[in-house]
């Protein structure tokens, strides 16, 4: 279930009483709204961080200035937070553009308040999902990291998939070097004295799918030639169905030990210090040495111990061999390296890790043995989350329904999962290590490196591949077929790998035709909804002025006027709209003239208007052009009511100018004038509030200039 009650919301919305609306349904539903009008203070907000919020609600049209899906994708580049849209438009490629961006939800207006507080709640469920799959994939990259061993990693068909640290530093053999490369060729390991090569304990582990020990005198040369005494084991990856899909080799460097295997009787008094249990026996294995780890490690004091048999005292079983073959082989070989699991004094269980030496003196004649122990139970605890971690890991890649396949900085293929394997026909085996440009059409790689490189210099985490335009793939059978992308980069040992997430949209493309279509018949339509909604308006401006004029009451007559005129400016841009040449503008050459005298005429009284509108043709959005032909009918209609009272020879001048990017209109009558204590701060008439409201909303700013003559002054940006 999702709190809401502490949850910090910031709306992004230029509509100012849509926002009122909308931010009052959050804050009722439980949230903390915080209100911004444009994309560029939304973005400052978040940069500043002096008030966290939890998730943005984002309005795609902001009118001038940056775009919803603009400011989005400019906030993500430096925060990761849920970005849900908020939007009237219901087009397939706005909802495919916010896609691209993220994915946390897109919302319609005036869906209701149940759909949004949905949609915001999933959005958060979404995000804490991610963070939880992030956060488990970075600690399962620090434990790997932080193992004081070598760790080697390889798939199913012995080829190397990690290297840590440790194992970069004994085999020669950088993270980025081996990935790909067969594992005999970054783990090459000798017989001491025979120095004939060893089977590779990869290879034992694919063969048998268990767990498998190095055998005894085995020396890893290194990428340089440097040879190192190694000791340690491999082990089966499993997945969750228990299927073998790679090994993981753990192995650490004991030449030290191994050289001093033949002196350690002689230095038992100096083994004290180290953390393994080194215990000593003559040949019959009655102990005669119990060192302080040992004590540690299984709990038995020295003193209880010396003079009686080993395995009287501790109960061990050896992995692959009984207790009688472990001695037998160091009777024959000298030495024996292994795991085996023991028995405390207490019961406890420890697994060890056993090295088990033959002592000789001066004739090498046989003496006893050292049995050098280590609690290796953390490290296999270790292990074990590792395994669980990747393959938790593996199963959410491989649950996606898009195709998800990651690179190397050499552009080869590291992970390529169930989807990937649909949607091109290679099965992962056949393609890991493989370059990339095998699932591209050959004229679009070069174009797609550039992509990639330049993407890695920026350093952003993450974005859509939507600059190469219309991308394409390549599957086995050679059919190309047209895919979207996103693609992210992390930093790995200082190495770029890439993550690119793929989706097929062959069926959506073909689908474009139909829908082609159906804007063809949408735009008809509109062009017959269009026809009988200007009959309807003008059908109620008649029905209004009917009534004005029939009336007795002129307080009622004027009221019905004054609806009138509202009425009839929004037919006049309505007719603009339909016979403009533009989408949604028409110039203000064409408007202003016209709504002037329409809405003059409604009224009885004689007035004569006098127009002086700059020649420069002004385009201006519908939308803007709506709210000022309401201002402009509440400018006449107050003249007509107040200012032209036992009057002769009245006029109204309109003036229009330009100046830069600002439109200036000038509107003045020849009446008794704008009395002093009339103002946009002090008016208790709903005309004056409403024009002000109204120019607000457009970013204008308008006031009244008494100094010559009395006129309102209106400013607007364009």
């Amino acid at each position: 279930m999702t709190i809401v009650t502490d949850k910090s919301i910031l709306l992004v919305e230029d509509e100012a009483i849509l926002a009122l609306y909308e931010k009052g349904q959050l804050e009722q539903g439980g949230y903390r709204v915080t209100h911004v009008t444009n994309g560029e203070n939304a973005i400052d907000l978040i940069l500043k961080g002096e008030n966290p919020f939890d998730l943005i609600l984002m309005d795609i049209d902001l009118g001038k200035g940056m775009d919803g899906t603009q400011t989005a994708t400019q906030i993500l580049n430096h925060k990761e937070i849920p970005i849900v849209f908020l939007s009237s438009h219901t087009e397939r490629e706005i909802v495919r553009k916010t896609e691209s961006i993220t994915s946390y939800g897109y919302v319609v207006k005036n869906s209701g308040f149940t759909v949004l507080d949905a949609s915001i709640k999933m959005a958060f469920k979404l995000f804490q999902a991610n963070e939880l799959t992030k956060s488990k994939k970075e600690h399962l990259e620090t434990v790997l990291h932080s193992i004081g061993d070598g760790v080697i990693a390889t798939d199913k068909e012995g080829n190397v998939t990690r290297i840590n640290p440790v194992a970069e530093k004994l085999t020669g053999w950088k993270h980025e070097e081996g990935i790909g490369l067969e594992i005999n060729r970054v783990f090459n390991i000798i017989n001491v004295k025979t120095r004939q090569k060893v089977e590779n304990p990869v290879e034992v582990v694919l063969k048998t799918n268990s767990i498998v020990a190095l055998a005894n005198h085995t020396v890893l040369i290194a990428k340089d030639g440097k040879e190192y005494q190694i000791a340690d084991s491999g082990s089966p990856i499993k997945d969750l169905n228990g299927e073998t899909n790679g090994v993981v080799l753990v192995f650490r460097d004991i030449t030290e030990e191994y050289n001093v295997q033949s002196r350690i009787a002689k230095q038992a008094n100096m083994l004290n210090n180290v953390l393994d249990a080194v215990i000593g026996t003559d040949f019959n294995q009655r102990i005669n040495y119990w060192n302080k780890a040992a004590e540690k490690i299984f709990f038995w004091k020295e003193e209880e111990v010396l003079g009686k048999n080993l395995l009287e005292v501790l109960n061990t079983e050896y992995q692959r061999f009984s207790n009688s073959e472990v001695i037998e082989k160091v009777n024959l070989e000298g030495s024996f390296i292994g795991e085996a699991i023991q028995y405390a004094k207490n019961g406890e269980i420890r697994n060890i890790e056993v090295n088990v030496v033959l002592l000789n003196d001066e004739s090498d004649l046989p003496t006893g043995y050292i049995f050098v122990a280590r609690d290796i139970s953390e490290r296999l605890i270790a292990l074990k989350q590792i395994k669980e971690s990747e393959a938790k890991l593996t199963q959410i890649i491989e649950s996606a329904m898009d195709a998800i396949i990651s690179i190397d900085s050499s552009k080869k293929i590291i992970l390529f999962n169930g989807a990937a394997e649909k949607m091109f026909g290679y099965d992962a085996r056949e393609i890991i290590g493989q370059p990339l440009d095998k699932l591209i059409p050959e004229n679009f790689r070069k174009q797609h490196d550039s992509h990639i490189d330049q993407f890695q210099k920026t350093g952003v985490s993450r974005r859509a591949m939507g600059a190469l335009g219309e991308i394409s793939g390549l599957r086995s059978n050679g059919e190309e077929f047209p895919i979207e992308a996103s693609i992210s980069q992390i930093m790995v040992n200082g190495e770029s790998l890439f993550t690119v997430i793929l989706r097929d949209v062959s069926v959506r493309n073909l689908s474009e035709s139909k829908i082609q279509k159906l804007l063809i018949e949408k735009e008809n339509i509109l062009k017959e909804i269009h026809h009988r909604v200007k009959n309807n308006m003008s059908s109620i401006f008649t029905l209004l002025n009917l009534q004005a004029n029939a009336q007795q009451d002129n307080a009622v007559q004027t009221v019905l006027f004054e609806a009138a005129g509202r009425i009839k400016s929004m037919i006049v841009l309505y007719d603009k709209l339909y016979h403009s040449e533009t989408d949604n503008s028409v110039s203000i050459q064409d408007y202003f003239p016209t709504i002037c005298q329409e809405i003059v005429s409604i009224f009885p009284k004689d007035v004569s208007i006098q127009l002086d509108i700059i020649d420069e043709r002004v385009e201006v959005n519908a939308k803007i052009l709506s709210s000022l032909g309401i201002i402009l009918n509440e400018l006449i209609t107050n003249s007509m009511k107040h200012a032209f009272i036992e009057h002769t020879n009245a006029s109204i001048t309109l003036k229009i100018t330009k100046r830069g990017q600002v439109v200036f209109l000038e509107y003045s009558d020849n009446g008794k004038g704008i009395p002093e204590s009339v103002s946009f701060q002090n008016t208790p008439g709903f005309g004056l509030q409403l024009i002000g409201m109204l120019t607000d909303q457009i970013g204008g700013n308008i006031s009244i200039d008494r100094v010559t003559y009395p006129k309102f002054i209106l400013e607007l940006p364009i």
